[in-house]
């Protein structure tokens, strides 16, 4: 019998602080991915080329590892923009590792992921990198990610498996691939050639609308989609942007939903604050009259609750206890 899904706090999903923080470094990115918003967003009004301030990512790990000591499993540094074009992205890594008591995942797209720059951030103890890929023939590659070049980031991928291995480095390599109409007839060969090479994991991955932003992906979703049921973000993830605003879906690219600036608040407090109360309920009630970001995002179909299938958070939990391969 298919177990009931509770829509709510349940198994690693707690009301005291979010089991995974979404760390969003910087808003630029050197690629323009056909699936992502970023080319879009970089000539728009909202754009303002922000980088984070250390100070509120060291802000970030300190209070998880007190408030959040036990119950976040996970900071991920990703997001809109690429993160190895912070220049501080390697100490803020760092200290991340040392002191969070979370594990720490970056997800890059790879291009600058060079042997140098692997090395110090093997040495700084990343647990988990998540190279986006999304094809396994050049010709693919180059029309999905856009300025970007396959030959290269293969490269730097089968190096970094390379010294890990050579080191004896605990950290996990995984490389993703979003399924999309241009490479749906690549997925075998991508999987079959990464494992082959080492990677830790391959991740395929459905494709979503970034809540809307990519308007012809939306509407193939909202076509498909079952009746509405409530997104587990509420209840799973906070999101602190490069301006230093927490806000709860990493896909609020024109920054609709900004909840408080990490300055003058902590994450203890927005989570259990009267907004995310508020917008708990609505995705209870289906009801988002005041959340239009909810309202417009189809990719609430792409997500799973604890239980309801293999998620994200199952492959960075069996990694933790020392599975998956």
């Amino acid at each position: 019998m298919k177990k009931k899904v509770i829509y709510g706090f349940q198994g690693c999903l707690s009301p005291e602080f979010p089991s995974q923080i979404v760390v969003d470094v910087c808003e630029s990115c050197n690629y323009a991915c056909i699936h992502c918003p970023q080319a879009e967003f970089s000539k728009s009004s909202a754009y303002k080329g922000y980088f984070l301030d250390p100070k509120l990512n060291k802000k970030l790990v300190d209070e998880t590892a007190s408030d959040g000591k036990g119950l976040c499993q996970y900071l991920r540094y990703t997001a809109q923009g690429e993160p190895l074009l912070h220049p501080d992205i390697v100490p803020m890594l760092k200290y991340a590792c040392k002191y969070s008591g979370a594990q720490v995942n970056l997800t890059t797209n790879g291009s600058l992921l060079t042997a140098s720059t692997g090395k110090k951030l093997l040495e700084a103890g990343v647990d988990v990198f998540d190279v986006s890929v999304d094809a396994f023939y050049p010709k693919t590659y180059a029309r999905i990610r856009r300025k970007g070049d396959l030959a290269v980031t293969r490269a730097n991928i089968l190096s970094l498996i390379g010294v890990k291995n050579k080191g004896g480095y605990k950290s996990k390599v995984t490389v993703s691939f979003v399924e999309q109409p241009l490479n749906t007839d690549e997925s075998g060969k991508f999987k079959d050639f990464w494992e082959e090479a080492g990677a830790d994991y391959v991740v395929v991955r459905r494709m979503h609308s970034c809540a809307g932003a990519k308007k012809n992906i939306a509407l193939a979703m909202a076509s498909k989609a079952p009746p509405r049921r409530p997104c587990p973000y509420p209840w799973e993830r906070l999101v602190l942007k490069p301006s230093g605003h927490i806000c709860f879906c990493p896909a609020d690219w024109k920054h609709e939903e900004m909840i408080a600036h990490f300055s003058k608040a902590s994450l203890r407090e927005v989570w259990r604050g009267e907004f995310m109360t508020r917008l708990r309920c609505a995705h209870l009630k289906s009801d988002f009259s005041g959340f239009k970001l909810c309202g417009q995002c189809p990719d609430w179909a792409a997500t799973r609750w604890p239980g309801e299938g293999r998620a994200y958070a199952d492959m960075m939990k069996d990694f933790k206890k020392g599975g998956v391969k």
